[in-house]
């Protein structure tokens, strides 16, 4: 079965990285073929990996261009399936070729369901798709609140023998750092949405009754946010913060850095079913996060996790004040998230639920040929 996955960029961040996982693990009886805008680390791996891939970059009045370069690729590599990968005009496009050429059409929704993009896109989601996917409830309720026998819930999965807990020392090296310090961590693109310059002003107050730590900013920013990262260094200067926060640019293998952390702490203003949350439980790490969007679907606030409102630097330093004073606590979360992690958002069983779903439509859409 040949499924063309389709995702307008190709940059190593949440989307491009789920679809990749599922390309790569679809295993025997299927051929997946990669569509995207743009070359970048995601096009660079498919090329180690051998996987075949195509860039769209003529987007053409109307974006008609895109739709007969969609449809040319997907009669030149006899596609059985599209697979949109998000919720822009880009697989808008892919879809209208799909549902020109009679192929199923499985579209993903993992974007923000009340920006105006994800709402001038429900009337096409609806219109051209076998089945809609949405990486969680709240995306659902919030974007197609009424019952649809099309629409399922499939969260994200993460690699559990990839991410899993184990002793790391690669950020205490990285930047020298002594090993009796405490690590609190941020993970994902410096980026406004993800709230971290909450996180930063929450670190005087807890320097206030607590030293022992250095904060470690896993990840980089787009062009189009450098406005916002030298926001954030400024506010790091302001503070006099600069020797107790470093930062990483874009790492790869970021189960390394990860394990060498004692708290990571996710204050996202808006997020659906985070990646580096789930990697973080995946490796044991006691998390503080903010309850919005998805991520309460993930966390159980004193559980398995922390919870925080957005935007309030105090209850984001209590939290780690908390965590930074209770070895076990953070042991104890660390594990329950572990457990949690195994049991509802393991890659296998994503992988699993997402093969019965192309096997199906695939024999309806024989059924009707």
């Amino acid at each position: 079965m040949k499924i063309l996955f389709v995702n307008h960029t190709a940059s190593l961040t949440g989307a491009p990285i789920s679809c990749l996982n599922i390309m790569t693990r679809l295993g025997n009886g299927f051929l997946p073929i990669f569509a995207t805008k743009e070359e970048g680390p995601v096009t660079d791996k498919l090329k180690e990996l051998g996987i075949k891939y195509h860039t769209i970059e003529d987007k053409g009045l109307l974006g008609f261009q895109y739709i007969a370069n969609f449809i040319k690729i997907i009669k030149s590599e006899k596609i059985d399936i599209l697979h949109l990968n998000t919720l822009t005009p880009f697989c808008k496009y892919a879809g209208i070729a799909g549902v020109l050429l009679k192929i199923p059409v499985v579209w993903f929704v993992r974007e923000n369901p009340m920006i105006s993009r994800s709402k001038r896109l429900r009337f096409w989601l609806k219109m051209l798709s076998s089945k809609i996917i949405f990486v969680d409830r709240d995306t659902k309720e919030k974007l197609l609140p009424e019952n649809r026998s099309d629409v399922e819930v499939i969260y994200n999965g993460v690699d559990t023998e990839t991410f899993k807990p184990f002793k790391s020392t690669f950020l205490f090296e990285k930047f020298n750092i002594a090993s009796t310090k405490k690590l609190i961590g941020y993970i994902g693109l410096i980026t406004k949405r993800k709230g971290l310059d909450y996180l930063i002003k929450a670190l005087p107050l807890i320097n206030e009754r607590n030293e022992n730590f250095n904060v470690i900013i896993i990840g980089g920013h787009k062009t189009s946010e450098e406005a916002y990262f030298l926001e954030i260094k400024k506010l790091i200067k302001k503070l006099k913060l600069e020797s107790e926060v470093y930062f990483t640019g874009e790492l790869t293998d970021i189960e390394f850095p990860l394990n060498s952390l004692d708290i990571v702490v996710l204050p996202s203003l808006e997020e659906r079913c985070s990646r580096s949350l789930l990697e973080s439980l995946a490796c044991g790490k006691a998390v503080i996060a903010t309850r919005v969007g998805g991520t309460p679907e993930i966390i159980d606030d004193g559980v398995n996790g922390i919870l925080v409102e957005p935007m309030n630097e105090n209850q984001i330093s209590d939290a780690v004040l908390r965590l930074l004073s209770d070895y076990e606590l953070r042991q104890e979360m660390g594990m329950r998230g572990r457990k949690n992690v195994e049991q509802y958002f393991d890659i296998r069983n994503n992988i699993t639920k997402m093969i019965e779903l192309y096997l199906r439509l695939n024999n309806q859409s024989g059924s009707l040929r």
